[in-house]
């Protein structure tokens, strides 16, 4: 009976070191990543493989798309006014901001003239 329980300890032991080995063989390929890292990175050598760029010039997919593109810019560009709504919340939230920016302006006029702050510096503290 020893026998077999020793045994089956070691078998366990075994499928335990292995799964965890798998494992983190698993892990260290997903952090050291070789998915994309092998891409290729250089410009087209031919004439027929630049057609098939869709950001180069001769590219017969770039001329309908960058149309498209140039066309909703331009008609984007234009900045549209907010409704009166939209103005009224924005006043509204930024009303807070600008008290709290003009009490700590206030209270940093306060501190600069009670420490004298404005005075210009005695000449023997200089170094």
């Amino acid at each position: 009976m020893n026998r077999i329980l020793s045994g089956l300890q070691n078998t366990f032991v075994r499928i335990i070191l292995t799964l965890s080995l798998v494992a983190i063989a698993f892990l260290l390929s997903a952090v050291f990543g070789y998915g994309n890292s092998f891409q290729a990175q250089a410009e087209p050598l031919t004439p027929e493989a630049t057609q098939y760029q869709v950001n180069s010039k001769d590219s017969p997919f770039r001329e309908n798309e960058q149309e498209k593109v140039n066309l909703l810019f331009q008609e984007n560009k234009q900045p549209q006014t907010a409704s009166k709504s939209t103005q009224e919340i924005g006043e509204a939230i930024s009303k807070p901001a600008k008290t709290v920016k003009q009490n700590i302006e206030s209270a940093a006029g306060n501190v600069r003239e009670k420490l004298n702050l404005d005075q210009p510096l005695y000449p023997g503290t200089e170094s």
